[in-house]
C-alpha cells in the first residue's frame, strides 16, 4: 500500500515530535482513518521529505514522531525553471482541473486572469479568499499526489493587462489556435511565462497586447482545446523540451 504523503509547511527533522494542524489532523484521522502506529510521509520544499509515525490521535488534534529523511530539500538547481501560468478564469470544475493537472505537470505560479470572454467574475472580496482557498487545496492535493516537494502558488486574480506588466519571464507564451508558431518548436529558456484564455479564448485585442508585452502567439496545432486541456497539453510539451 502506497504511504500517505501530506504537506506540511512547519520545519521538519528526524526525531521531532510534531503536532498537525486541525484540517490535517482531520483530514488524517477521519477521512483516512489513519490511528497511533500508522505511518505518513510529510514534506515540503524547504526541509525535504520523512517518514513519520502517528504518536496520538485526538478529535481534530494528531501528533507525529518524525523518522528518517527520505528525500532531501531542493536544491537551488533543481528549482532553476519555473513555469508561470496565467489561466483565462472559467466556471466550476475546468478551473478546478486546468489547477490541478498543472501543478503535478510542474507549475511554478498560477494566476487566474480575468479575460474579454470569460464568464466569471468576482465583484465580492469574500468569494475571491473563497475561491483562492479552493484552489489553493487543489494545489496542495496534486503536490501530495504527484510527488513534489514543492506547492506551487496560487496568485489572487488579474486583469489581462495587469498580469501582462508584472511578467519578467525570458520566454512568454500565449497560447493562439492562429499562432504563427508551434509550441515545441519555440526556442524556450529556463523560465517560462504561458498565457491560456478562458472558455470563449483570448479576444484579438487581448492577442495584440500580448504580443505588444512579447509574448509570442503559439499554437498548439489544427485542434481548438477545451481551456482545462490546453495546459495539460502545452506544459507536457514545455516540460519534454526542457528534458523534464
Amino acid at each position: 500500500m502506497r504511504l500517505t504523503r501530506v504537506y506540511s509547511p512547519e520545519a521538519l527533522a528526524s526525531g521531532k515530535h510534531l503536532n498537525l494542524s486541525k484540517d490535517l489532523s482531520h483530514y488524517l484521522a477521519n477521512v483516512l482513518r489513519l490511528k497511533a502506529g500508522d505511518a505518513v510521509a510529510l514534506f515540503n520544499a524547504e526541509c525535504g521529505e520523512f517518514h513519520a509515525v502517528i504518536s496520538d490521535v485526538k478529535k481534530n488534534a494528531l501528533a507525529v514522531t518524525l523518522g528518517d529523511q527520505q528525500r532531501a530539500a531542493l536544491a537551488p538547481e533543481q528549482q532553476a525553471v519555473r513555469l508561470e501560468l496565467g489561466l483565462g478564469l472559467s466556471k466550476g470544475d475546468r478551473m478546478d482541473y486546468g489547477i490541478q493537472k498543472s501543478v503535478e505537470l510542474g507549475v511554478t505560479l498560477i494566476t487566474p486572469v480575468n479575460c474579454e470572454y470569460g464568464d466569471v467574475r468576482f465583484k465580492q472580496a469574500s468569494r475571491i479568499e473563497n475561491k483562492l482557498r479552493h484552489w489553493r487545496r487543489i494545489a496542495v492535493s496534486a503536490a501530495e499526489q504527484s510527488g513534489r516537494l514543492d506547492v506551487p502558488t496560487i496568485a489572487e486574480p488579474l486583469d489581462l493587462v495587469d498580469w501582462l506588466g508584472q511578467q519578467s519571464a525570458e520566454t512568454r507564451l500565449c497560447l493562439d489556435p492562429q499562432g504563427a508558431e508551434r509550441l515545441g518548436d519555440t526556442p524556450l529558456s529556463r523560465s517560462v511565462a504561458l498565457l491560456i484564455g478562458p472558455e470563449g479564448g483570448l479576444s484579438p485585442a487581448e492577442v495584440t497586447r500580448s504580443v505588444e508585452a512579447t509574448f509570442i502567439p503559439t499554437t498548439l496545432g489544427p485542434r481548438v482545446l477545451r481551456t482545462e486541456t490546453a495546459p495539460v497539453a502545452a506544459l507536457a510539451i514545455i516540460q519534454h523540451c526542457l528534458g523534464h
